[in-house]
């Protein structure tokens, strides 16, 4: 039995099989296998081994070292001075010609003719019963005799049964260059490629099966796909394995005696290594440099590509420095920094090494840390920017002038998720300025942090608490106004009471349509729509909030402004205004690195794409904000999880949307949006399930945690949902009154998406009303906007009303269910089309089908995999069952949706024709609410 393959090797192992094939019918060969140290050779030469074992060959091998090549014929020693020990001193075949292998071990000159000659009648018969497979590692360090001989034989190799396979590490300095040379022209050489990040991950998963796609990617970039590097790092991810270190050493040991100092400049200085700067840094002469390089070009220790020097992975780098003291380490970097100022580096490159000296009070070096920090932090970096800051900070006393370091700090530390580290750098800045206004900027940079933390209630307190104690100059106080408003909607606080104190913050003097008053504005729309006041003036005012770009560009990542203005937008239904909006504010998140403040965009645009229709991509942007709770965001997350449900609910997918309900319970429950809106998703939640009681139970809280705060059915139409739930338990009585309210509120506001949701409630509910009028006038409604999905069932619900009332006009109908038909198709929305495929039916019109045609197109292996997919297994589940990886899995998840044009895995048992995995929670919502 052959040991396990070896990855990536596909290609040599299946050339190997066949040069042994014709090795066996006595058509013999030499096999070179050539790379750096680490790269595969030995294991290659394992394979053959246990190959040629499994298959009765005889095998012969040896290792040479660097002392072999004081050792005369040290091939030829190891090959045959054993077996010619256990035959007997002149017993056959060491008899004759053989003899003179025997006699190696005697210190007597032999000829080189002689030996070869030995070696052939002993090969011939050895090779009588059994083809003989003759194996060495490391030939570049074989003494010169036994590459001369290796070289003489070549040509006796083509009439027997037997192989030499050989592995030669390149970048060593051999005995005999050129015979060695010729010895590889005359063999089939297989030069091997570092492992792709693909084959990383099998090794990590089989070792580690919880690492995560960063940790392949790190081990993959730091060994550069070295094999022997990949395995001794998934030990440790981190530290530089000794082996490592150990092998890396005896290279440089071999090399010349400043090889060491120069590859430890070269190191040390990274992308700015050149000729001139290692030899400056190292001491040496620019000619002894010059050699070095070559050497450890040749020795696979460096690269020089285009005059650029650089260690040749990541790895080999940091175990040419682990020897190095800290002191040692901080007095080079200290050097090299002097070095690269005087030539004209660049500052950021400067400040690279000034980041590994020790502290000494040069305000100069404070500078170049501080700036190079703030640019970190503004590129996203943010374990950087506090890695510069604290140096920064660390390199003195810090005084009144450097309290923008601590904040800088803090806001680095609070955008890595270290929220207390982020608030005690927050004090100290406050502690150095004694500004009311700059005081005014930190409070509302740490209540931000904290709303994005999700502790609301935290941030409220203390900008509440700055404006009771102090009396800031009027921008400074619209600030904290603003950010008062916004943690007011997270925590429910009164309308009337948030409204007093941003008229109270407007007063004075005039407005000059700056950043600050872009902040009111953005509040008020909120307000106003809280109070459920007029949906024209609110998108007005969020309009001219967002305005010219100006509040987004002045605030920072988690755009508190932005956030208003697109929340009022969306809540106005001017979706499309507050998509673009979003979308703008999610790239710029992105461009600084910022999570949370992508993933409080990412949630608003997620509610904006969902009222549109755009279900999928409303998925698509909760969960890149769900992703972002490993930094510790939490400032949206009730909405966030009720607009998951919601969508998992449109698309028929029960199990999915029930798998957020103990997240939702840990949240509900709580006045502010974050409590109301989880609230209403366990409502819905138990409506899909049939709980219809515990629905309108649910519903009806939802009714008290808005009262007084934010009741208006444009947010939530709670007295639609309880009154669709007392409908379904027959109680039409108490049902009505709601809806007609429902109805009365959405038209006070006047957003036309409210307005269209009560007219179809009402529909639905009212069975006294005109629910053909009032379906007509939901789709008038709808005609100026973009939403999608409720066009979608109001004309299906209107379809149905038509035919259930005998209608005699069916291009009507038919022209109806083809729009609802199309969008349910695109979105995936299961339940919505399984509704128009019953009405097709029903009036004897052609149902549209869906992607079958196409299954021919997938590959036996994409087949299997969809297949166990939309039978209900995990992508884990199924890389388990089929033997390979998750990621491979994903790979053909991804070439099936493409091929079916589909977007996720629940349509698949329809387009195979499968039976759908059985869901355990009941669905029962009734047509109005597909």
């Amino acid at each position: 039995m052959v040991g396990t393959p070896v990855l990536e090797r596909d290609t040599e192992i299946a050339a190997l099989g066949r040069l042994m094939g014709r090795a066996a019918g006595g058509r013999g060969s030499l096999v070179a296998i050539e790379g750096p140290a680490g790269i595969g050779k030995s294991r290659l030469l394992t394979h053959a081994r246990e190959k040629a074992t499994a298959s009765g060959w005889r095998v012969l091998d040896t290792r040479c070292t660097p002392m072999s090549t004081t050792i005369d014929y040290c091939l030829l020693r190891d090959w045959f001075s054993m077996l010619a020990h256990r035959a007997g001193n002149g017993t056959h075949p060491f008899d004759g010609p053989g003899q003179v292998l025997s006699d190696l071990s005697d210190g007597t000159t032999r000829g080189i003719g002689d030996l070869v000659y030995g070696v052939r009648w002993v090969l011939e018969d050895l090779t009588q019963d059994q083809p003989v497979l003759l194996v060495v590692d490391d030939l570049q360090w074989a003494d010169v005799g036994s590459l001369q001989a290796l070289d003489l034989l070549v040509n006796a190799l083509q009439h027997l049964p037997c192989l030499i396979v050989y592995a030669v590490r390149t970048g060593e300095q051999v005995a005999a260059p050129e015979t060695l040379s010729r010895i590889q022209q005359s063999s089939k050489v297989f030069t091997l490629s570092p492992l792709s990040r693909g084959a990383v991950a099998v090794l990590l998963q089989d070792e580690s099966p919880e690492a995560t796609n960063d940790d392949v990617a790190h081990i993959h970039d730091v060994s550069g796909g070295v094999p022997f590097f990949v395995k001794e790092l998934m030990a440790d991810h981190e530290a530089v394995p000794e082996t490592v270190v150990g092998s890396i050493a005896g290279r440089l040991g071999r090399l010349s005696a400043t090889a060491t100092a120069t590859a430890r400049a070269v190191c040390v200085l990274g992308p700015a290594a050149s000729v001139g700067t290692v030899a400056e840094l190292a001491g040496l002469r620019l000619d002894h440099v010059a050699d070095d390089i070559s050497s450890l070009v040749a020795a696979q220790v460096l690269t020089l590509d285009h005059g650029r020097l650089s260690a040749r992975h990541p790895l080999i780098a940091h175990a040419v420095l682990a020897h190095m003291s800290s002191a040692e380490a901080a007095d080079v970097h200290a050097h090299a920094a002097d070095i690269l100022s005087r030539r004209g580096a660049a500052r950021a490159v400067v400040a690279g090494h000034l980041l590994q000296t020790m502290p000494a009070g040069d305000e100069d070096v404070r500078a170049r840390l501080a700036e190079q920090g703030e640019c970190a932090l503004a590129g996203g970096d943010h374990a950087m920017a506090i890695r510069y800051l604290e140096r920064a900070i660390a390199e003195g006393e810090v005084g009144p002038e450097d309290a923008r370091l601590y904040s800088a700090l803090a806001r680095a530390r609070a955008a890595d998720g270290q929220i207390e580290q982020a608030l005690a750098a927050w004090d100290l800045a406050a502690g150095h300025t004694e500004d009311i206004d700059d005081l005014a900027r930190l409070k509302a940079e740490a209540g931000d942090a904290l709303v994005m933390a999700g502790r609301h209630t935290d941030a409220q307190e203390a900008f509440g608490a700055l404006l009771d104690a102090e009396t800031p100059e009027r921008p400074a106080q619209q600030r904290l106004v603003a950010r008062l408003v916004l943690t007011g909607m997270l925590t429910g606080s009164s309308v009337e009471h948030l409204r007093e104190q941003v008229r109270a913050a407007s007063a004075g003097t005039g407005a000059d349509g700056g950043y600050d008053d872009r902040l009111t504005m953005a509040a008020q729309a909120v307000l106003s729509t809280f109070a459920c006041e007029n949906a024209a003036g609110v998108r007005r005012n969020a309009l001219d909030a967002a305005g010219d770009g100006l509040l987004l560009q002045a605030e920072g990542p988690e755009g508190a402004g932005t956030f208003m203005a697109a929340s009022a937008l969306t809540w106005a239904s001017a979706f499309e205004e507050s998509e673009a909006l979003l979308t703008s504010a999610i790239e710029r998140a992105q461009s600084r690195g910022s999570g949370p403040g992508l993933a409080t965009a990412a949630s608003a645009r997620g509610y904006a794409r969902m009222r549109m229709g755009m279900v999928t991509e409303a998925i698509g942007d909760f969960e890149s904000a769900l992703a972002q709770r490993s930094l510790g965001w939490k400032a949206h997350l009730g909405a966030v999880l009720s607009g998951l449900v919601e969508c998992r609910i449109a698309r028929g997918e029960i199990d999915l949307a029930a798998e957020h309900k103990a997240d939702l319970e840990g949240i509900a429950h709580q006045p502010g949006l974050n409590g109301t809106y989880a609230t209403w998703a366990l409502a819905d939640l138990a409506e899909a399930a049939g709980a219809h009681d515990h629905a309108a139970a649910l519903y009806a809280e939802v009714g008290q945690l808005v009262t007084d705060r934010m009741d208006n059915p444009a947010i939530l139409p709670w007295r639609s949902g309880e009154a669709l739930a007392l409908i379904r338990l027959g109680r039409s009585r108490d049902a009505v009154p709601l809806a007609a309210e429902n109805l009365r509120l959405a038209h006070r506001y006047g957003a036309p998406l409210a307005v269209a949701q009560g007219l179809r409630s009402l529909a639905a509910i009212d069975p006294t009303s005109d629910r053909v009028a009032l379906l007509r006038e939901a789709l008038e409604v709808l005609g100026d906007i973009r939403a999608l999905r409720l066009q979608a069932q109001v004309a299906t619900d209107l379809a149905g009303m038509m035919v259930l009332h005998g209608s005699t006009d069916n291009r009507e109908v038919v022209r109806l269910l083809r729009l609802a038909e199309t969008h349910a198709g695109f979105q995936e929305l299961r339940p919505l089309g399984e509704r128009v495929t019953r009405l097709l039916e029903r009036i004897g019109e052609p149902v549209k089908r869906g992607n079958s045609e196409t299954v021919n197109a997938l590959t036996v292996s994409e087949r299997r995999v969809a297949e166990l997919a939309a039978s209900g297994l995990s992508n884990r589940q199924i890389a388990q069952q089929l033997f390979v990886t998750v990621k491979a899995v994903e790979w053909h998840l991804s070439n099936v949706y493409r091929k079916l044009g589909i977007r996720s895995r629940t349509r698949l048992p329809a387009v195979l024709a499968v039976p759908a995995p059985r869901s355990p929670v009941l669905e029962q919502r009734s047509a109005v609410n597909h």
